[in-house]
């Protein structure tokens, strides 16, 4: 008998092991430069946000969330680059909200009728 038992035994032998997907690290890296050297090329191209006489104190993340919080001003002045600056702020975080919320409205059934199966 033997070699008929085996002693040293795997329980994952045959089965695949999930790998992390390669180049994703690049794409998020050249995605968030594409998005950033645009938006703080016009941030400085309109001096913004001290063209509104904004001075913001803070630096890091800090300041960059009050230049965020001030950017309704862009809209007032109705110049190009302030809208494009305006909506290239923006989109991100629309589109961020938007991702999360629309799967939940795509399940939602918002017809009149929908509960008349159940309830009577």
């Amino acid at each position: 008998m033997g070699g008929y038992r085996q002693d040293n035994f795997d329980l994952d032998a045959d089965e695949a092991v999930e790998k992390p997907p390669k180049g994703r690290w690049w794409k998020v890296l050249l995605g968030s430069a594409a998005y950033f050297i645009p938006l703080i090329w016009l941030w400085f191209h309109i001096d913004y946000p001290d063209s509104f006489g904004v001075h913001v104190a803070a630096h890091g993340k800090a300041g960059l969330l009050e230049n965020w919080y001030y950017s309704y001003l862009l809209i007032e002045r109705h110049h190009v680059l302030d809208v494009v600056a305006f909506v290239c702020m923006w989109a991100p975080i629309v589109g961020f909200i938007g991702w999360i919320i629309l799967p939940k409205l795509k399940r939602a059934n918002f017809s009149l009728y929908s509960d008349d199966s159940k309830g009577a």
